[in-house]
């Protein structure tokens, strides 16, 4: 789950695309069906549970797709702009600068996965760290990444503390616990993952929400996305993918254990404890309060892409409101 930015990639991206077919990947299987590929941000986690779920009850068949699961070496977002997945994972702040890159990588989301922002940042409670001022002075274990470092330094300043008293190291440990205790003070984490594997260990932290220093960080992390393409000449095989989708989530948070199952078929060497813990701490948040599961509301995309834009973290002014629609989800939705 972890949030990785493709700044330094997309400047290759305008070369990039004329080497890759056009498309939205969608052919005809030996069976008649259209296949479609997916390309995963990650390895197979919970934030992905409907998607396989969906997958192994044969609600994409029902749709008459075949779909394709492949897991992207962070080249998720140039897969759907080229067209070698019809389909994707990303997170919000991705798809902003994937489009205001030089190449103007032409991505759009088209489902929230989750209902709110599920990140803050993290720390052992033996550190005292209560508020962002407390990170002074402190170690942090990132990802490398500006708008980490950008969030970071916002905060802090919001309470008058330096973020140059903060040493900043890209993580070398193998997850969160391992680098609280080999190597840093606090890190930025997904609660449903790293924070429930930490209650499973009964591993103490203090944790400090995104949305509760600053409700323009209530971004959409992740967000499923295609292309201007496959949405110019392929809106049905979008509300058909959507459609699945959308009975997959429901059948997840319904039946929690089924989505694990799905997993783990996916991928056995996770540990299925975390993986249903993490599944019932996720089935508050895939709808929450939004009115149907894939909602965007557009008064929170556009402040988080104006608090992008203030600090710097779009290469030019592009208007939010082309990066996404809900045009396609069912049950309706306004689009953009």
């Amino acid at each position: 789950m972890k949030k990785r930015m493709l700044r330094g990639i997309l400047l290759l991206l305008a070369a990039a695309l004329t080497l890759l077919s056009g498309g939205a990947c969608q052919k005809q299987s030996q069976e008649g069906l259209d296949r479609v590929v997916l390309a995963l941000d990650w390895t197979p986690n919970t934030n992905h549970s409907g998607l396989f779920l969906a997958s192994d009850l044969g609600y994409y068949r029902e749709e008459n797709i075949e779909i394709v699961f492949r897991e992207s070496d962070m080249d998720f977002i140039e897969m759907v702009a080229g067209g070698s997945a019809a389909f994707g994972l990303a997170a919000q702040e991705q798809v902003l600068q994937a489009r205001a890159s030089a190449a103007s990588v032409p991505v759009v989301a088209l489902a929230a996965v989750l209902a709110h922002n599920t990140s803050g940042f993290a720390s052992p409670v033996d550190r005292g760290i209560l508020s962002p001022a407390d990170f002074q002075g402190m170690t942090y274990s990132g990802w490398g990444t500006e708008m980490e470092l950008a969030i970071i330094d916002a905060l802090m300043k919001k309470q008058g503390a330096d973020f140059s008293q903060v040493k900043l190291i890209n993580q070398s440990a193998g997850n969160f616990i391992a680098s609280m205790e080999l190597e840093a003070d606090f890190a930025w984490i997904y609660y449903g993952w790293d924070g429930v594997n930490c209650q499973l260990a009964s591993y103490l932290i203090n944790y400090i929400p995104l949305t509760d220093m600053e409700p323009d960080l209530d971004f959409y992390s992740p967000v499923l996305i295609t292309n201007e393409e496959t949405i110019r000449d392929k809106p049905d095989l979008i509300r058909r993918f959507l459609r699945a989708t959308a009975k997959g989530y429901a059948q997840a948070m319904a039946h929690p254990d089924q989505a694990v199952a799905s997993l783990l078929k996916a991928t056995p060497g996770l540990d299925p404890d975390l993986l249903l813990a993490s599944q019932l701490y996720l089935n508050d948040h895939y709808l929450g309060d939004s009115p149907y599961w894939g909602a965007i509301d557009p008064g929170r995309w556009n402040n988080f892409a104006r608090w992008m834009e203030e600090r710097g973290l779009l290469d030019r002014p592009i208007d939010p409101a082309d990066a996404f629609t809900t045009d396609y989800l069912p049950r309706g939705g306004e689009g953009h």
